[in-house]
């Protein structure tokens, strides 16, 4: 924008101010439907919105192309403007066709200057809230309607659009509409990032500078299927990618995905990440995690972003394949070297523009300058570039030669320092933490990390060096048991990392505080603690912390909390996978025992069945181990195999587990031992063939294990043995009404003992067996009780099932549309979660397999692959006879 000549520094209003932004929508047709006309018809334009600025009270800051910033001392002025304005547009006599249509935002909130111009956070909310509206439309922010609802101009109301979350933002704003009689009051939905389907993480702080480099990249991703933004560590090719996908995601009908590939160093767990990431809930179970993703991604189009690659550089080709898999999405990647494939553009991030030494008065249009200003007035609000220190302003900017992360560190000093000190005692040039090798930019990251790094005390240092051994963060609990030992009140530690810039607070599920550092200030941490000398100790007390905390999560997940602890395992997988991988190396089977044992169900539950297989194949692999350790990873390794749908494969790691737990003589453990043999036996003998011996074996078991859990008096445990005896007196004994007897008696040893999880399976057999039985009616109660339950707790594993029984009922009742779009959505869901174990249990609803159905017939084969692209809550609101487009979001 250019600064107004009339404006000065001593005119513009200071201390609470309402900022209005026009902007005409739709110029760019405008311009070519005008052509020669169109000179004039701006002129006429400016002179409108000129006129009802300045005749109410305000000051027209800046101007662009067709577009007018200005500032009010009055909100009610403001509005009084903003509704002239569009009175006299609308008034006004256009050529036909040619009446420019114009949106309106007001903001009111701090009016910070620098220089001769507003900065701060409130005018960049002002734009922000602009951007939301169409033409012919004003908007307003909550703080600005509260200061103008009992003094509104004469035919003219508020209207609550609600809340909306805005580009940069990261609260949500509550916008309203100003109602003008005469005018239009119907307008498209705001344009916020609700209208985009997006996982973008929230930014707490916005975005600065690099418009050309935005520009640049959406030009880049109309003709090119990826863009990757390279640059060293610290160039804000992240933050870069995150603006351009909350601007550019619109383009795409399925919205922007973002793929936080920073805690990984395995290319292996890419693809369960991306699917993680696109809301499935990863990796199948004998197929692999990439066959799965690129299934899924055949009917999308989506803008995936796919940040800090250069941690698993060998996956590239998964992105070769997901461009051949998606022809309608487009892959923006963030990475310190490039990809190297075919479809690949690269776009090197440079620093950020410097100010020109030469012309002092225009230090603030550099972007680097208007970069540590915004940062600097967070910490200092009455900060501002002066004749007096704008020199070193531009030559601090200079000496960090233009990098944001570097910028962003420094700035943070200014609540302490006056800029020149800050200059002074930042030498930028000197080597950082790194090696002597590095570019010279990287020098500088490192230089300006470790300048922070450098005036912490030390237990704030030892402190940081730990945090690094944290994968994707962590909550208090897990930081008190790894670096709580410092010396220092921990909070204060964190609190003082905060505020330097080298730590992150994040949200996280329930409302946990957690924290986290960028990737690139992590490896300097981890570098720092290498030196330390106590890396070792540090990496097996991470190990240690995180066995004992995923055996507590073990304990909960079974409940009818399980869902908020499923989903606290989720925030940690990061340091699961990081623990494990360290144990593994370093010989810690026990640590390593324990912890993929206590995973096994979040795996199962999320869907990550095969990176648990993988990961319990490894451990059970490994020299040495307590035995009961070891019994309880077989138990899961078992589990995993079931639910894979491999039977015959769970019966020795269950049958293994047992002679152990019989030699250790825990009877609760015996028990469960017992079940999980008993029940892999009696399954495996459907397709292997029912004897006699096997009939004498599983029920002598099923008996020994009920004995012990009565004298126990452990109801879950009776309720896993009625569960288990019900499976075997259908299979081995084809007792049906028996069979339904044992599972309604399961639910209720269940609900007894709060195992919403067995409850949920005693559902699911009674609906098989009521149907069997021809009782449709008791069958679908039971079916929506336990579809809802697991649904309730995101329990993919589990839903599927319950929709393939949907499925199957729908079909023998003779509803092959329902039943087609129902297997549809089954088999593309089997197919992302791994729950193989579908295709057994189908075996079991005898007279209803949807096997019969044929999905290539003429009139179901659309229906069918509708049903494909179901996902999960669409699905589930489909078989409960709701529009699935109604939990689609």
């Amino acid at each position: 924008m250019t600064t107004t000549a009339a404006t000065s520094r001593r005119r513009l209003p200071t201390g609470t101010v309402t900022f209005l932004f026009t902007d005409v929508e739709g110029s760019t047709r405008l311009v070519e439907a005008a052509a020669e006309r169109w000179p004039a018809l701006l002129e006429e334009h400016d002179r409108i919105v000129r006129d009802a600025i300045t005749g109410c009270g305000g000051t027209v800051v800046k101007t662009e192309g067709d577009g007018f910033f200005a500032a009010f001392a009055s909100a009610v002025d403001a509005v009084a403007a903003a509704v002239a304005a569009q009175r006299a547009i609308a008034g006004h006599v256009w050529p036909e066709g040619l009446a420019p249509k114009v949106r309106m935002g007001l903001h009111t909130g701090l009016g910070l200057l620098g220089g001769d111009d507003y900065i701060g956070l409130d005018v960049h909310r002002a734009s922000r809230i602009t951007a939301t509206a169409h033409g012919g439309q004003v908007v307003l922010s909550a703080a600005t309607a509260a200061l103008v609802e009992h003094e509104l101009p004469g035919g003219v109301a508020l209207r609550d659009l609600g809340r909306h979350h805005l580009r940069d933002l990261s609260q949500p704003e509550r916008i309203f509409q100003l109602d003008v009689d005469g005018l239009a009051r119907s307008f498209p939905a705001l344009r916020s990032l609700e209208v985009v389907r997006n996982n973008l993480p929230s930014q707490v702080t916005h975005f600065v500078g690099r418009r050309r480099e935005c520009a640049r990249v959406r030009e880049l991703l109309e003709s090119s299927r990826v863009v990757t933004i390279t640059g060293t560590g610290g160039t804000g090719k992240t933050r870069l990618a995150l603006q351009v996908g909350a601007e550019f995601g619109d383009r795409f009908r399925d919205g922007v995905c973002f793929v936080d590939l920073a805690p990984l160093d395995d290319p292996d767990v890419v693809p369960s990440q991306v699917l993680r990431s696109l809301g499935e809930d990863s990796a199948p179970g004998n197929r692999p995690p990439r066959d799965a993703l690129l299934d899924r991604m055949a009917d999308r189009e989506v803008l995936m972003i796919l940040d800090n690659f250069e941690q698993v550089i060998a996956a590239a080709s998964l992105v070769a394949d997901l461009v051949t898999a998606s022809p309608r999405s487009r892959f923006l990647v963030t990475s310190r070297g490039p990809l190297r494939i075919a479809a690949e553009q690269e776009m090197p991030l440079e620093p950020m523009e410097l100010p020109d030494r030469r012309d002092p008065a225009r230090v603030t249009q550099a972007d680097a300058v208007a970069l540590f200003v915004d940062r600097a007035t967070a910490v200092r609000p009455d900060f501002a570039v002066t004749p007096e220190n704008a020199a070193a302003v531009s030559d601090l900017v200079r000496g960090l030669d233009g990098l944001p992360l570097a910028i962003e560190l420094v700035a943070s000093r200014v609540r302490l320092l006056p800029v020149p000190e800050i200059l002074a005692r930042l030498d930028p040039a000197r080597p950082g933490t790194g090696s002597i090798d590095l570019p010279e930019r990287q020098r500088t990251i490192e230089g300006a990390i470790a300048w922070s790094h450098d005036l912490l005390d030390p237990p704030v240092q030892e402190l940081f060096a730990r945090l690094g051994v944290f994968a994707g963060g962590a909550d208090l609990e897990q930081i008190e048991r790894v670096c709580g030992d410092v010396g220092i009140d921990l909070l204060s530690g964190l609190s003082e990392l905060v505020d330097q810039g080298l730590l992150r607070q994040v949200s996280a599920p329930g409302g946990w505080a957690r924290f986290r550092t960028l990737h690139v200030i992590r490896e300097v941490a981890l570098l720092k603690l290498e030196a330390s000398g106590e890396a070792a100790a540090i990496h097996r007390r991470h190990l240690e912390a995180y066995a004992d905390w995923a055996e507590e999560v073990a304990a909960h997940v079974m409940g009818e909390d399980r869902s908020e602890w499923l989903d606290r395992f989720d925030a940690d997988h990061d340091n699961v996978r990081t623990a494990l991988d360290w144990a593994a190396v370093h010989g810690e089977t026990d640590f390593a025992l324990r912890l993929a044992a206590a995973s096994w169900r979040f795996w199962q539950s999320r869907g990550h069945l095969h990176e648990g297989r993988s990961r319990l194949e490894t451990v059970v692999s490994l020299p040495g181990g307590e035995p009961r350790h070891r019994a309880l990873a077989l138990e899961a390794l078992g589990g995993v195999y079931w639910w894979q749908g491999e039977i015959d494969r769970c019966i020795a790691p269950y049958r293994e587990a047992l002679v152990i737990q019989r030699e250790l003589g825990d009877p609760a453990e015996i028990a469960n031992a017992i079940y999980n043999s008993a029940i892999g036996q009696s399954v495996a003998a459907v397709t292997a063939g029912v004897t006699d011996e096997v009939r004498r074996e599983v029920f002598g078991l099923y008996d020994e294990g009920e004995a012990i859990y009565r004298r126990l008096g452990d109801e879950n445990g009776l309720g896993n043995i009625t569960w288990g005896r019900g499976l075997a007196v259908s299979d081995l004994d084809d007792d049906i009404p028996r069979a339904l007897e044992l599972f309604n008696e399961s639910i209720e040893h269940y609900r007894r003992a709060g195992n919403e999880f067995g409850m949920g399976w005693g559902m699911f057999e009674v609906a098989i067996f009521s149907a069997r039985l021809d009782d449709i009616d008791t069958s679908w109660v039971y079916l929506e009780q336990g579809l809802e339950l697991f649904t309730r707790h995101r329990d993919v594993s589990a839903v599927v099932l319950f929709l393939s029984l949907a499925a199957a009922l729908a079909q023998a009742a003779g509803d092959d549309e329902r039943a087609a779009r129902l297997a549809g959505a089954v088999r593309g869901l089997r197919n992302s979660s791994g729950a193989k174990i579908v295709d057994h249990e189908m075996t079991r609803i005898r007279g209803l397999s949807i096997d019969e159905l044929d999905p290539t017939r003429e009139d179901l084969a659309p229906l069918y692959r509708a049903g494909l692209k179901m996902d999960l809550s669409q699905a589930v609101a489909y078989a409960l006879g709701r529009d699935p487009t109604a939990d689609a979001g």
